[in-house]
Order: C-alpha cells, then sequence, then structure tokens
C-alpha cells in the first residue's frame, strides 16, 4: 500500500483506488492528486477492506476483477461493516454484469467503463463525493437534534448561572467538537464589578459580561480580545443575527429577547452545523433566562448568597431532615463590625463593595451542603446540615479567620481598612425518635429558637470586644418540643 499525498489544496476527501494493475493505481492516483484529494491504494480486496477499517474512507474506485476478490464480493464485505464510504465500479471488460443490473444488486454510486476515459471517472467521483457530503450533512443533522434532544433537560434543571454558562459551552464543544469559545449574557444595569465573575463591557446602554470560556478564552479579558473579536460580539448582540468572520457570534435569544452572545473561535464546516447552533443556543437561551428569574427570587443580587426568604425555607428543609434521621444541625449568625463606620466614613459604594467581598469569601468557604444567606444588613447566616457544636466551632473560627483578610479603601483620602467579625453558633441535637416530620408550627418554633440563640451568642461576641466566635447553647428537640 502507498500513501501519496497531492501538492495542491486539498479538497478533504479521501479516496481509496483498488485495482491489481499497479500502472493504473499510479495512474488514477496522479490523477486525483490533481483534483486536491487524498488517495490511498490497494492492490486488491483484502488490502481494501483492511485499509476501510483503518481509515476514514470517503469513496472508493474499486476494480471488478481481482484476483484476490472479486468487486461484488469486495462491496458486500465493506457494507457489513460502513455504509457510509461511496463506491465506484469499475471494469474493463465486457462480460460482467449489465451497469443498471449492479446499481440495482449492490449497495454502490457508481459503475465505470474504464475504456470510456478518465473525463467520465471525473464525473463518477464529483458525483459520488457531492453524495458523501449530502449524507454526512444528514448524519451531521440526526445526531446533533439527538444529542440536542439528550442535553436539554441538563440545561434546563436548577442551577447557579455559572454552572450553566460552563455546561452550555461544553455541550457546544460535544455537538461540534469545538475547542475555543466563550459566553457573553448582557447584564442590563446591575453592578457587576467583582471581578472573579468575569469582567464588563459597555454595549450601547446596556452592560455586556464574558461570564466563563474554555480554550484559550478561559483566563482572557475584554481588553485582550482581538478588534474583531469584540466587533463580531457587539454586533451579534445589537443585530441578534449570527456574525460570521474566521470566527461566529451567535445570538442567545428567543423570540425578540436576547441575553447574550456565545462565540465560537472557528467556522463551521457546513450552514446544517450553523443551523444546530442556533437551535442549540435557542434553548440555552431560555434555560438562562429562566436561571436568571430564579436568581432574582432567591439570590441576594449584591453578595451572591441566598436571599432571607429562601434561606429561612431552606432552613426549614435541613430542620425536618434532621428531626427525621436524628442528625444534628448548627446555625451560625454573622455580623461585621464597625461596618456602619465604614459606610458613614467610606460611603456606602465601600460598603456595598465589602458586602461584595465577604459574600464571595462565604461561599469560597462553605462545604457542598452548607446553605448561606444574606440574613439582612451587614449580618449573615449559615446553617451547617450534619454538624454539632465542636464541628461548628471550627468551621465559625476558619470563616471568621477568613473575613479577617477582607480589606476595604485603597487610596490616600481612604486608607485600607481591614474588616472583622463577630460570630454567634447554636447547635440543636435531635435524636431519631417518633417524632418524624415537624409539623409547621414546631418547625417555626424550632427555628426562631436557633435563630434567637445565634443571635444572642453573636450579641455577647461583640459585647466581649467584637473579632470572635462564642458558642450558645445546645438545644434539644425533644426538650424544646415537650
Amino acid at each position: 500500500m502507498a500513501r501519496l499525498r497531492s501538492k495542491h489544496s486539498q479538497t478533504g476527501h479521501t479516496i481509496l483506488v483498488v485495482d491489481d494493475d499497479n500502472t493504473i493505481l499510479i495512474t488514477l492516483a496522479q490523477l486525483l492528486q490533481l483534483e486536491g484529494h487524498s488517495v490511498m491504494t490497494a492492490s486488491g480486496g483484502i488490502e481494501a477492506l483492511r485499509l476501510t477499517k483503518e481509515h476514514e474512507i470517503h469513496l472508493m474506485l474499486l476494480d471488478y476483477f481481482m484476483p484476490d476478490m472479486n468487486g461484488e464480493e469486495v462491496v458486500r464485505e465493506v457494507r457489513k461493516f460502513d455504509h457510509n464510504v461511496q463506491i465506484v465500479l469499475q471494469t474493463g471488460y465486457s462480460s460482467e454484469r449489465p451497469a443498471r443490473q449492479m446499481l440495482r444488486d449492490l449497495e454502490i454510486q457508481g459503475y465505470h467503463d474504464k475504456s470510456e476515459g478518465p473525463e467520465k471517472l471525473l464525473v463518477w467521483v464529483d458525483a459520488a463525493l457531492k453524495a458523501y457530503r449530502h449524507a454526512r450533512a444528514l448524519r451531521s443533522s440526526r445526531d446533533g437534534l439527538r444529542y440536542i434532544l439528550r442535553v436539554t433537560p441538563e440545561l434546563h434543571k436548577v442551577q447557579p448561572l455559572e454552572d450553566l454558562m460552563r455546561g452550555v459551552l461544553l455541550q457546544v464543544q460535544g455537538l461540534l467538537g469545538l475547542s475555543g469559545a466563550f459566553i457573553a449574557i448582557s447584564e442590563g444595569s446591575q453592578n457587576q464589578s467583582d471581578a472573579t465573575e468575569g469582567f464588563v463591557a459597555t454595549l450601547n446602554d446596556d452592560q455586556l459580561e464574558l461570564r466563563v470560556g474554555t480554550g484559550r478564552f478561559e483566563q482572557q479579558t475584554w481588553a485582550s480580545l482581538s478588534d474583531i473579536e469584540r466587533d463580531l460580539v457587539k454586533f451579534a448582540l445589537d443585530s441578534g443575527v449570527t456574525q460570521r468572520d474566521q470566527s461566529l457570534a451567535v445570538p442567545l435569544g428567543f423570540k425578540d429577547h436576547l441575553v447574550g452572545v456565545v462565540f465560537i473561535e472557528q467556522q463551521l464546516e457546513a450552514d446544517a452545523d450553523l443551523e444546530l447552533l442556533e437551535l442549540f443556543a435557542a434553548q440555552a437561551a431560555i434555560a438562562i433566562e429562566n436561571v436568571r428569574l430564579y436568581d432574582l427570587a432567591t439570590v441576594d443580587g449584591l453578595t451572591r448568597l441566598m436571599s432571607r426568604l429562601h434561606w429561612m425555607d431552606r432552613f426549614g428543609e435541613t430542620l425536618k431532615l434532621a428531626s427525621r434521621h436524628g442528625h444534628s444541625t448548627s446555625l451560625l449568625m454573622l455580623d461585621l463590625d464597625g461596618f456602619k463606620e465604614i459606610n458613614n466614613n467610606l460611603g456606602h459604594l465601600s460598603g456595598d463593595h465589602l458586602l461584595m467581598k465577604v459574600g464571595r469569601v462565604i461561599r469560597e468557604s462553605l462545604r457542598s451542603t452548607d446553605i448561606a444567606g444574606r440574613y439582612g444588613g451587614d449580618e449573615f447566616s449559615l446553617v451547617l446540615p450534619v454538624t454539632d457544636h465542636h464541628g461548628a466551632m471550627v468551621i465559625a473560627e476558619r470563616l471568621r479567620q477568613a473575613i479577617n483578610g477582607v480589606t476595604v479603601g485603597n487610596n490616600d483620602k481612604n486608607p485600607k481598612q481591614t474588616i472583622s467579625v463577630s460570630v454567634g453558633v447554636c447547635t440543636l441535637r435531635a435524636v431519631q425518635t417518633a417524632l418524624g416530620n415537624l409539623g409547621n408550627q414546631d418547625l417555626e418554633l424550632v427555628r426562631n429558637a436557633m435563630i434567637e440563640n445565634a443571635d444572642n451568642a453573636m450579641y455577647k461576641a461583640k459585647n466581649q470586644g467584637n473579632n470572635r466566635v462564642v458558642m450558645g447553647e445546645v438545644i434539644e428537640l425533644e426538650t424544646l418540643l415537650k
């Protein structure tokens, strides 16, 4: 077997020429090279079967009569494992079966009489490769639609927006085999200056925030993008129409509502791929908008912790599980020391920035099962499931030290200040009993008792000089409910 490559621009197609005549192999290989195809050769049917199994062959030019296997036998064996490769049989003998009968009985795409010369052969080659491209596009569309149907439920589950964004990019890669991409979503007029969340670019009166990226965009900033890349994103968001250059910018939108742009660092091979991507982008846009609406109801916009109402609901769910299974549950109440003075001296914007930083520290310090919320103002609340008072004190002290590293102010007018926090701890000890699920009245009683207890411990910490953790009571569930 010899592999021959053309020096001309490549078509991307690989053709296998099968013939027991070495002169014909060389002649056809040179002819096809001039057309820009990549060519492989085989001198018999057995070698042709091996190469077809080992390589992605788009078209096989197959001699009918060969010593080891005839063309019919080769075709039937190939079709046992590959229905995609196009096959054109070639003959130089008049004794073989008529062409129409061969095309009807065998799964082949052409039947060429060698006496008709190379131009007629090239017509068969062009027709077969066109059929191959059409079949590949259909397979791609079918597989892509199956993929979208499979991953769409994953898009629409309740999850953090950042997780959804990264999932969308990973699924784009799975859909189209791409590696370099990022998502930009429009965030209205909300303040999104938290550097860990991405970066902001102003488009018209709206803000555009690049949230997550893959490939070389993993750590990109807006300034590091090229002018072409920035323009593609802007045009796609402004027009609502996919922008195509050496890269793609696909709007994330449904009906007349745009939520952002998916940027992909390469051109797509076929329009069918773009249609699939736009279909997927519409599903992703709906999922993103749903998550953002859910965030508005459940997440504090400044600290990115749970809103008080949502946190109270989750606290109640945790207490029900504790009662049912006999788990200890702990509660931390945190209050920033001197926050009012910071607001008065440095202004409310500095205070907001400080709350954002503290929220980030708390999020980064949580275990996956912990439940953190902004209780109100500069006060935060954390539920620690399956955690006794010893474990709660360890977590509270670790959190106190982490928040002590947060600073505010960083110029001559407003010198840098370090914040501290006072923490109160309360633990509920439950024993698995016949109590089962807590009713609404008992649930409210237990929840209020824990909050009041942890709050009192937090104020003791403040009265003792701030910047410390104080353990409150260990409440026995059965005793409380008697």
